[in-house]
Protein backbone atom coordinates (compact mmCIF):
# COMPACT_ATOMS: atom_id res chain seq x y z
CA UNK A 1 0.00 0.00 0.00
CA UNK A 2 0.91 3.57 -1.16
CA UNK A 3 1.20 6.16 1.47
CA UNK A 4 -0.48 9.60 0.31
CA UNK A 5 1.46 12.55 -0.24
CA UNK A 6 0.15 15.38 2.21
CA UNK A 7 -0.81 18.30 0.37
CA UNK A 8 1.13 21.52 1.35
CA UNK A 9 -1.64 23.49 3.49
CA UNK A 10 -1.78 19.89 5.69
CA UNK A 11 -1.24 20.22 9.57
CA UNK A 12 2.66 20.23 9.97
CA UNK A 13 3.67 21.66 6.83
CA UNK A 14 6.27 24.21 7.25
CA UNK A 15 3.95 26.56 5.02
CA UNK A 16 2.24 28.03 7.97
CA UNK A 17 -1.03 27.73 5.83
CA UNK A 18 -4.33 26.82 8.07
CA UNK A 19 -4.75 23.13 8.45
CA UNK A 20 -7.34 21.64 6.56
CA UNK A 21 -9.56 18.75 8.64
CA UNK A 22 -10.50 15.60 7.09
CA UNK A 23 -13.08 13.26 7.89
CA UNK A 24 -10.50 11.18 9.75
CA UNK A 25 -9.39 14.07 11.33
CA UNK A 26 -12.53 15.55 12.75
CA UNK A 27 -13.35 13.02 15.03
CA UNK A 28 -9.60 13.01 16.35
CA UNK A 29 -9.86 16.78 17.42
CA UNK A 30 -13.53 16.45 19.11
CA UNK A 31 -12.05 13.53 21.14
CA UNK A 32 -8.89 15.87 22.22
CA UNK A 33 -11.32 18.81 22.57
CA UNK A 34 -13.19 16.42 24.88
CA UNK A 35 -10.32 15.05 26.80
CA UNK A 36 -8.91 18.60 27.31
CA UNK A 37 -12.34 19.88 28.47
CA UNK A 38 -12.64 16.83 31.18
CA UNK A 39 -9.23 17.48 32.34
CA UNK A 40 -8.87 21.19 32.33
CA UNK A 41 -12.59 22.71 33.21
CA UNK A 42 -12.81 23.68 36.69
CA UNK A 43 -13.69 21.31 39.61
CA UNK A 44 -17.36 21.22 40.84
CA UNK A 45 -16.26 21.95 44.21
CA UNK A 46 -17.47 24.32 47.00
CA UNK A 47 -13.79 25.87 48.30
CA UNK A 48 -12.41 24.99 51.74
CA UNK A 49 -13.20 28.46 53.32
CA UNK A 50 -16.51 28.18 52.80
CA UNK A 51 -15.91 25.12 55.37
CA UNK A 52 -14.36 27.42 57.66
CA UNK A 53 -17.01 29.64 57.20
CA UNK A 54 -19.93 26.86 57.78
CA UNK A 55 -17.95 26.28 61.41
CA UNK A 56 -17.68 29.93 62.23
CA UNK A 57 -21.76 30.22 61.38
CA UNK A 58 -22.27 27.21 63.88
CA UNK A 59 -20.45 28.42 67.08
CA UNK A 60 -22.88 30.95 68.22
CA UNK A 61 -19.80 33.29 69.88
CA UNK A 62 -16.60 31.95 67.29
CA UNK A 63 -15.42 34.94 65.15
CA UNK A 64 -13.54 34.22 61.96
CA UNK A 65 -9.94 36.33 60.68
CA UNK A 66 -9.12 35.68 56.77
CA UNK A 67 -5.89 36.25 55.97
CA UNK A 68 -6.87 36.95 52.49
CA UNK A 69 -8.10 39.99 50.03
CA UNK A 70 -11.44 41.38 50.39
CA UNK A 71 -13.25 38.76 48.37
CA UNK A 72 -13.02 36.52 51.99
CA UNK A 73 -15.85 38.44 52.82
CA UNK A 74 -18.17 37.98 50.12
CA UNK A 75 -17.93 34.40 50.29
CA UNK A 76 -20.40 34.95 53.39
CA UNK A 77 -22.61 34.72 50.68
CA UNK A 78 -22.28 31.20 50.41
CA UNK A 79 -24.56 31.50 53.93
CA UNK A 80 -25.85 34.89 54.64
CA UNK A 81 -29.45 35.45 52.95
CA UNK A 82 -28.99 31.96 51.13
CA UNK A 83 -28.86 28.66 52.78
CA UNK A 84 -28.78 29.78 55.81
CA UNK A 85 -31.80 32.66 56.67
CA UNK A 86 -30.54 33.02 60.27
CA UNK A 87 -26.89 33.30 59.66
CA UNK A 88 -25.02 36.12 61.57
CA UNK A 89 -21.49 36.30 59.90
CA UNK A 90 -21.96 39.64 58.28
CA UNK A 91 -24.10 42.34 60.65
CA UNK A 92 -25.23 45.75 59.28
CA UNK A 93 -24.23 47.39 62.17
CA UNK A 94 -20.95 46.71 60.69
CA UNK A 95 -19.48 43.92 63.75
CA UNK A 96 -19.31 40.93 61.21
CA UNK A 97 -18.00 37.39 62.62
CA UNK A 98 -16.04 37.18 59.50
CA UNK A 99 -13.34 39.88 59.40
CA UNK A 100 -10.15 39.28 56.58
CA UNK A 101 -6.89 41.18 56.04
CA UNK A 102 -7.29 42.91 52.81
CA UNK A 103 -3.93 41.56 51.43
CA UNK A 104 -3.29 42.66 48.48
CA UNK A 105 -0.28 41.38 45.83
CA UNK A 106 1.89 44.59 47.01
CA UNK A 107 1.60 43.66 50.33
CA UNK A 108 2.38 40.04 50.55
CA UNK A 109 6.25 41.10 51.08
CA UNK A 110 6.38 43.51 53.86
CA UNK A 111 6.56 42.55 57.37
CA UNK A 112 2.88 41.42 58.93
CA UNK A 113 2.94 39.67 62.26
CA UNK A 114 2.60 42.43 64.35
CA UNK A 115 -0.54 44.06 62.06
CA UNK A 116 -1.72 40.37 62.31
CA UNK A 117 -1.42 39.87 66.50
CA UNK A 118 -3.32 43.34 66.68
CA UNK A 119 -6.45 42.12 64.47
CA UNK A 120 -6.41 39.20 66.39
CA UNK A 121 -6.37 41.32 69.62
CA UNK A 122 -9.12 43.47 68.58
CA UNK A 123 -11.09 40.97 67.42
CA UNK A 124 -10.76 38.48 70.67
CA UNK A 125 -11.13 41.47 72.84
CA UNK A 126 -14.13 42.39 71.76
CA UNK A 127 -17.38 42.02 73.89
CA UNK A 128 -19.48 38.98 73.27
CA UNK A 129 -16.43 36.67 71.06
CA UNK A 130 -15.98 33.47 72.96
CA UNK A 131 -12.96 32.75 70.49
CA UNK A 132 -11.34 33.66 67.54
CA UNK A 133 -10.42 31.45 64.46
CA UNK A 134 -7.77 32.13 61.77
CA UNK A 135 -7.10 30.44 58.24
CA UNK A 136 -5.82 32.25 55.00
CA UNK A 137 -7.12 32.07 51.11
CA UNK A 138 -4.15 30.60 48.92
CA UNK A 139 -2.43 34.10 48.30
CA UNK A 140 -1.58 33.97 52.17
CA UNK A 141 -0.79 30.34 52.85
CA UNK A 142 2.07 30.18 50.32
CA UNK A 143 3.92 32.35 52.17
CA UNK A 144 4.24 30.08 55.34
CA UNK A 145 3.66 32.67 58.37
CA UNK A 146 3.54 30.89 61.27
CA UNK A 147 -0.38 31.19 62.38
CA UNK A 148 -0.10 29.25 65.28
CA UNK A 149 2.61 31.46 67.31
CA UNK A 150 0.58 34.84 66.31
CA UNK A 151 -2.65 33.05 67.69
CA UNK A 152 -0.67 31.69 70.89
CA UNK A 153 0.35 35.35 71.53
CA UNK A 154 -3.15 36.77 70.59
CA UNK A 155 -4.57 34.27 72.86
CA UNK A 156 -2.00 35.21 75.91
CA UNK A 157 -2.61 38.86 75.64
CA UNK A 158 -7.11 38.50 75.24
CA UNK A 159 -7.46 35.49 77.53
CA UNK A 160 -9.89 33.69 75.20
CA UNK A 161 -8.88 30.94 72.33
CA UNK A 162 -7.22 31.77 69.51
CA UNK A 163 -7.09 29.23 66.70
CA UNK A 164 -5.35 28.31 63.87
CA UNK A 165 -7.17 26.59 60.77
CA UNK A 166 -4.59 25.27 58.61
CA UNK A 167 -5.31 26.86 55.00
CA UNK A 168 -5.71 23.70 52.69
CA UNK A 169 -7.61 25.26 49.85
CA UNK A 170 -5.08 24.04 47.81
CA UNK A 171 -5.75 20.26 48.47
CA UNK A 172 -9.18 20.06 49.84
CA UNK A 173 -12.47 21.45 49.59
CA UNK A 174 -15.70 22.60 51.89
CA UNK A 175 -15.51 19.37 54.11
CA UNK A 176 -12.07 19.97 54.45
CA UNK A 177 -12.37 22.97 56.03
CA UNK A 178 -15.17 22.21 58.06
CA UNK A 179 -12.84 18.96 59.22
CA UNK A 180 -9.78 20.87 60.13
CA UNK A 181 -11.81 24.10 61.86
CA UNK A 182 -13.25 21.37 63.96
CA UNK A 183 -10.02 19.58 64.61
CA UNK A 184 -8.64 22.81 65.69
CA UNK A 185 -11.12 23.95 67.98
CA UNK A 186 -10.47 20.06 69.69
CA UNK A 187 -6.70 20.60 69.78
CA UNK A 188 -6.88 24.36 71.15
CA UNK A 189 -10.69 24.71 73.06
CA UNK A 190 -9.56 25.39 76.86
CA UNK A 191 -11.37 22.78 78.42
CA UNK A 192 -12.37 23.47 82.14
CA UNK A 193 -10.45 20.79 84.87
CA UNK A 194 -14.03 19.00 85.81
CA UNK A 195 -15.05 15.58 86.80
CA UNK A 196 -16.24 12.95 84.26
CA UNK A 197 -19.61 11.63 84.49
CA UNK A 198 -19.56 7.75 83.37
CA UNK A 199 -22.44 8.37 81.62
CA UNK A 200 -21.98 11.56 79.61
CA UNK A 201 -21.84 11.75 75.73
CA UNK A 202 -19.84 14.40 73.77
CA UNK A 203 -21.00 13.71 69.81
CA UNK A 204 -18.52 15.65 67.88
CA UNK A 205 -18.37 15.75 63.98
CA UNK A 206 -22.13 16.98 63.11
CA UNK A 207 -22.62 18.71 59.77
CA UNK A 208 -24.48 21.95 61.50
CA UNK A 209 -24.86 23.70 58.01
CA UNK A 210 -27.33 25.85 59.38
CA UNK A 211 -28.86 27.28 62.15
CA UNK A 212 -32.31 27.10 60.85
CA UNK A 213 -34.95 24.56 62.42
CA UNK A 214 -33.59 21.30 60.18
CA UNK A 215 -30.41 21.47 61.75
CA UNK A 216 -31.12 22.59 64.79
CA UNK A 217 -33.67 19.29 64.67
CA UNK A 218 -31.04 16.99 63.76
CA UNK A 219 -28.93 18.17 67.32
CA UNK A 220 -32.58 17.93 69.47
CA UNK A 221 -33.01 14.38 68.16
CA UNK A 222 -29.09 12.87 67.94
CA UNK A 223 -29.36 13.98 71.72
CA UNK A 224 -32.88 12.25 72.17
CA UNK A 225 -31.47 9.33 71.25
CA UNK A 226 -28.34 9.29 73.64
CA UNK A 227 -31.22 10.02 76.41
CA UNK A 228 -32.86 7.00 74.83
CA UNK A 229 -29.62 5.11 75.87
CA UNK A 230 -30.09 6.03 79.00
CA UNK A 231 -27.11 8.50 78.73
CA UNK A 232 -26.27 12.16 78.99
CA UNK A 233 -25.49 14.28 76.41
CA UNK A 234 -22.54 16.67 77.55
CA UNK A 235 -22.56 18.21 74.21
CA UNK A 236 -22.40 18.12 70.81
CA UNK A 237 -20.18 19.63 68.34
CA UNK A 238 -21.43 21.31 66.40
CA UNK A 239 -24.63 22.75 67.35
CA UNK A 240 -25.31 26.73 66.88
CA UNK A 241 -24.61 26.98 70.51
CA UNK A 242 -21.52 28.83 72.19
CA UNK A 243 -18.16 28.07 72.94
CA UNK A 244 -19.28 26.95 76.45
CA UNK A 245 -21.80 24.54 75.08
CA UNK A 246 -19.05 23.38 73.72
CA UNK A 247 -16.68 23.02 76.39
CA UNK A 248 -19.25 20.67 78.72
CA UNK A 249 -17.28 17.72 76.32
CA UNK A 250 -15.14 17.99 79.59
CA UNK A 251 -17.48 15.74 81.78
CA UNK A 252 -18.12 13.29 79.09
CA UNK A 253 -16.29 9.97 79.54
CA UNK A 254 -17.52 8.58 75.93
CA UNK A 255 -16.41 10.87 72.66
CA UNK A 256 -18.99 9.57 69.86
CA UNK A 257 -17.31 10.14 66.60
CA UNK A 258 -19.22 10.89 63.25
CA UNK A 259 -18.13 11.46 59.79
CA UNK A 260 -17.83 15.25 59.55
CA UNK A 261 -14.85 15.48 62.03
CA UNK A 262 -13.38 11.88 62.69
CA UNK A 263 -9.96 13.86 63.39
CA UNK A 264 -11.92 16.57 65.58
CA UNK A 265 -13.43 13.34 67.90
CA UNK A 266 -10.13 11.68 67.68
CA UNK A 267 -8.09 14.70 69.39
CA UNK A 268 -10.89 15.12 72.25
CA UNK A 269 -11.27 11.62 73.20
CA UNK A 270 -7.29 11.61 73.35
CA UNK A 271 -7.28 14.66 75.91
CA UNK A 272 -10.22 13.81 77.92
CA UNK A 273 -8.27 10.33 78.43
CA UNK A 274 -12.67 9.39 76.75
CA UNK A 275 -13.94 6.45 75.34
CA UNK A 276 -13.91 6.82 71.32
CA UNK A 277 -16.97 5.65 69.51
CA UNK A 278 -16.92 5.75 66.03
CA UNK A 279 -20.49 5.72 64.80
CA UNK A 280 -22.65 5.99 61.49
CA UNK A 281 -24.15 9.12 60.76
CA UNK A 282 -27.78 8.46 61.46
CA UNK A 283 -29.48 9.28 58.41
CA UNK A 284 -32.20 6.76 57.02
CA UNK A 285 -33.55 3.65 59.20
CA UNK A 286 -30.79 1.23 58.74
CA UNK A 287 -28.15 3.52 59.42
CA UNK A 288 -29.80 4.82 62.73
CA UNK A 289 -29.89 1.51 63.89
CA UNK A 290 -26.27 1.18 63.18
CA UNK A 291 -25.58 4.11 65.01
CA UNK A 292 -28.09 2.98 68.39
CA UNK A 293 -25.97 -0.41 68.39
CA UNK A 294 -22.54 1.59 67.98
CA UNK A 295 -23.22 3.49 70.91
CA UNK A 296 -25.13 0.92 73.48
CA UNK A 297 -22.59 -1.94 72.70
CA UNK A 298 -19.65 0.66 73.74
CA UNK A 299 -21.43 2.16 76.69
CA UNK A 300 -22.88 -1.05 78.06
CA UNK A 301 -26.62 -0.18 76.92
CA UNK A 302 -26.88 -3.56 74.50
CA UNK A 303 -30.53 -3.76 75.90
CA UNK A 304 -31.74 -0.61 75.97
CA UNK A 305 -30.18 -0.11 72.33
CA UNK A 306 -32.56 -3.11 71.63
CA UNK A 307 -35.87 -1.71 72.79
CA UNK A 308 -35.14 2.18 71.47
CA UNK A 309 -34.47 0.27 68.25
CA UNK A 310 -38.02 -1.16 68.90
CA UNK A 311 -40.28 1.46 70.05
CA UNK A 312 -38.83 3.81 67.14
CA UNK A 313 -39.24 1.45 64.34
CA UNK A 314 -43.04 1.06 65.69
CA UNK A 315 -43.91 4.58 65.63
CA UNK A 316 -42.16 5.07 62.33
CA UNK A 317 -42.48 2.00 59.71
CA UNK A 318 -46.25 2.02 59.77
CA UNK A 319 -46.62 5.57 58.37
CA UNK A 320 -44.25 4.22 55.75
CA UNK A 321 -45.89 0.84 54.64
CA UNK A 322 -48.90 2.70 52.64
CA UNK A 323 -46.41 5.11 50.74
CA UNK A 324 -43.56 2.65 50.46
CA UNK A 325 -45.03 0.67 47.26
CA UNK A 326 -47.39 3.43 45.73
CA UNK A 327 -44.56 5.47 45.35
CA UNK A 328 -41.15 4.17 45.57
CA UNK A 329 -41.03 0.95 44.60
CA UNK A 330 -39.53 0.59 40.85
CA UNK A 331 -38.89 4.17 41.23
CA UNK A 332 -35.43 5.28 40.03
CA UNK A 333 -33.56 8.00 42.17
CA UNK A 334 -29.98 10.26 41.80
CA UNK A 335 -28.14 11.74 44.47
CA UNK A 336 -25.70 14.97 43.60
CA UNK A 337 -24.76 15.76 47.13
CA UNK A 338 -21.96 14.87 49.66
CA UNK A 339 -20.45 11.66 50.28
CA UNK A 340 -21.63 10.85 53.99
CA UNK A 341 -24.93 11.54 52.81
CA UNK A 342 -25.02 9.32 49.63
CA UNK A 343 -24.64 6.60 52.43
CA UNK A 344 -27.76 6.75 54.24
CA UNK A 345 -29.83 8.07 51.31
CA UNK A 346 -28.77 4.49 49.09
CA UNK A 347 -29.93 2.94 52.34
CA UNK A 348 -33.25 4.55 52.61
CA UNK A 349 -34.05 4.59 48.77
CA UNK A 350 -33.59 0.68 48.53
CA UNK A 351 -35.09 -0.14 51.63
CA UNK A 352 -37.70 1.30 50.38
CA UNK A 353 -38.11 -0.35 47.42
CA UNK A 354 -36.75 2.42 44.82
CA UNK A 355 -33.96 2.01 42.71
CA UNK A 356 -30.14 4.69 43.09
CA UNK A 357 -29.56 5.35 39.24
CA UNK A 358 -26.77 7.42 39.73
CA UNK A 359 -24.60 9.49 42.44
CA UNK A 360 -22.57 12.69 41.87
CA UNK A 361 -20.14 13.13 45.03
CA UNK A 362 -19.81 16.99 45.00
CA UNK A 363 -16.60 16.34 47.56
CA UNK A 364 -12.91 15.50 46.66
CA UNK A 365 -12.31 11.89 46.56
CA UNK A 366 -10.18 11.66 50.08
CA UNK A 367 -13.36 11.97 51.35
CA UNK A 368 -14.18 8.45 50.38
CA UNK A 369 -18.00 8.01 48.71
CA UNK A 370 -20.20 7.31 51.34
CA UNK A 371 -20.21 3.27 50.89
CA UNK A 372 -23.97 2.22 51.94
CA UNK A 373 -23.41 -1.15 54.07
CA UNK A 374 -26.66 -2.60 53.46
CA UNK A 375 -27.65 -1.41 50.23
CA UNK A 376 -25.77 -2.68 46.96
CA UNK A 377 -22.83 -0.06 47.03
CA UNK A 378 -21.89 -0.23 43.46
CA UNK A 379 -25.13 -0.62 41.92
CA UNK A 380 -25.35 2.87 41.11
CA UNK A 381 -23.43 4.95 38.39
CA UNK A 382 -20.98 7.17 40.33
CA UNK A 383 -19.00 10.22 39.63
CA UNK A 384 -16.73 11.77 42.21
CA UNK A 385 -15.12 14.84 42.41
CA UNK A 386 -16.50 16.21 38.80
CA UNK A 387 -15.22 18.66 36.36
CA UNK A 388 -17.63 20.78 35.16
CA UNK A 389 -17.35 20.02 31.53
CA UNK A 390 -17.47 15.47 32.84
CA UNK A 391 -20.52 16.58 35.01
CA UNK A 392 -22.50 18.48 32.09
CA UNK A 393 -21.93 15.68 30.13
CA UNK A 394 -22.60 12.97 32.86
CA UNK A 395 -25.95 14.58 34.00
CA UNK A 396 -27.10 15.47 30.12
CA UNK A 397 -26.83 11.33 29.50
CA UNK A 398 -28.75 10.37 33.20
CA UNK A 399 -31.46 13.06 33.03
CA UNK A 400 -32.67 11.87 29.52
CA UNK A 401 -36.24 11.67 29.14
CA UNK A 402 -37.51 8.43 30.82
CA UNK A 403 -34.34 7.54 32.82
CA UNK A 404 -34.91 8.98 35.93
CA UNK A 405 -37.68 9.71 38.17
CA UNK A 406 -37.22 11.83 40.80
CA UNK A 407 -33.29 13.89 41.61
CA UNK A 408 -32.55 14.36 45.23
CA UNK A 409 -29.68 17.38 44.74
CA UNK A 410 -28.32 20.52 46.11
CA UNK A 411 -28.41 24.10 45.21
CA UNK A 412 -25.32 24.02 42.95
CA UNK A 413 -27.26 21.12 40.42
CA UNK A 414 -30.66 22.05 40.67
CA UNK A 415 -30.79 23.77 37.41
CA UNK A 416 -29.90 20.78 35.67
CA UNK A 417 -33.17 19.38 35.87
CA UNK A 418 -35.15 22.37 34.98
CA UNK A 419 -37.64 22.12 32.23
CA UNK A 420 -36.92 17.71 32.87
CA UNK A 421 -39.95 15.47 33.32
CA UNK A 422 -39.05 14.52 36.89
CA UNK A 423 -39.36 15.21 40.41
CA UNK A 424 -36.80 17.55 41.87
CA UNK A 425 -36.17 17.28 45.64
CA UNK A 426 -33.64 20.00 47.11
CA UNK A 427 -31.61 18.61 50.11
CA UNK A 428 -27.95 19.26 51.54
CA UNK A 429 -25.28 21.76 51.79
CA UNK A 430 -26.15 24.43 49.85
CA UNK A 431 -29.95 24.56 49.55
CA UNK A 432 -30.94 28.15 48.73
CA UNK A 433 -34.60 27.79 48.05
CA UNK A 434 -35.81 25.14 50.72
CA UNK A 435 -35.47 26.11 54.63
CA UNK A 436 -36.75 24.84 57.48
CA UNK A 437 -39.19 26.83 59.91
CA UNK A 438 -40.26 24.08 62.14
CA UNK A 439 -38.64 21.50 63.51
CA UNK A 440 -38.06 19.39 60.76
CA UNK A 441 -34.89 16.95 61.19
CA UNK A 442 -33.56 14.65 58.61
CA UNK A 443 -31.17 12.38 60.94
CA UNK A 444 -32.77 9.78 62.74
CA UNK A 445 -35.73 7.75 63.03
CA UNK A 446 -38.03 10.71 62.83
CA UNK A 447 -35.75 12.59 60.55
CA UNK A 448 -35.87 9.41 58.14
CA UNK A 449 -39.62 9.31 58.11
CA UNK A 450 -39.74 13.57 57.56
CA UNK A 451 -37.40 12.59 54.74
CA UNK A 452 -39.22 10.41 52.91
CA UNK A 453 -42.50 12.05 53.57
CA UNK A 454 -40.68 15.04 51.28
CA UNK A 455 -39.45 12.87 48.61
CA UNK A 456 -43.27 10.82 48.46
CA UNK A 457 -44.94 14.53 48.38
CA UNK A 458 -42.59 15.68 45.36
CA UNK A 459 -43.21 12.39 43.29
CA UNK A 460 -46.84 12.93 44.12
CA UNK A 461 -47.24 16.50 42.95
CA UNK A 462 -44.81 16.04 39.96
CA UNK A 463 -47.12 13.22 38.81
CA UNK A 464 -50.34 15.05 39.80
CA UNK A 465 -48.58 17.64 37.83
CA UNK A 466 -47.71 16.02 34.58
CA UNK A 467 -50.98 13.60 34.28
CA UNK A 468 -53.36 15.37 31.38
CA UNK A 469 -56.62 17.57 32.40
CA UNK A 470 -59.50 16.66 31.67
CA UNK A 471 -61.76 18.35 29.55
CA UNK A 472 -65.12 19.72 30.90
CA UNK A 473 -68.03 19.00 29.21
Amino acid sequence: MTRKKRSPGAAGSRTGAPARSSRRGAPRVRDARRTLDREFSPRHLLSFSVGTYLACNAVRDAYLVVDGPDCALMRTQFLQGNHDYLAELTSVGGKHKVVHTALEPAGVMRPRDEALVDLLQRVGGTDGVGCVLLTSLPIATVLATDYARLCRRAAAAVGKPVVAIPGRSLSTDWLGGYEEALAALAERLDLPETRRAPDAVAVVGLLHDRNEADCRGNVREIERLVRGLDLEPASVWLSGGRCAELRQAARASTVVSLPYGRRAARILARRLGARLVEADLPFGLPACERFVRQVAAACGRAPHGERLIESELAAVVPALEWVAPFLFQGRRFGFIGDPHLRSGFCEMIDLLGGRVAFSVVTACRHHGIGRARTAPPDSDDLLVEPRAAALRRFLDEHLAPGRLDCLVTNSTCIEAAAGRDLAVVEFGFPSYDVHALYDRSYLGFRGALAFADTIANQLRLHATLRAPVAKRV
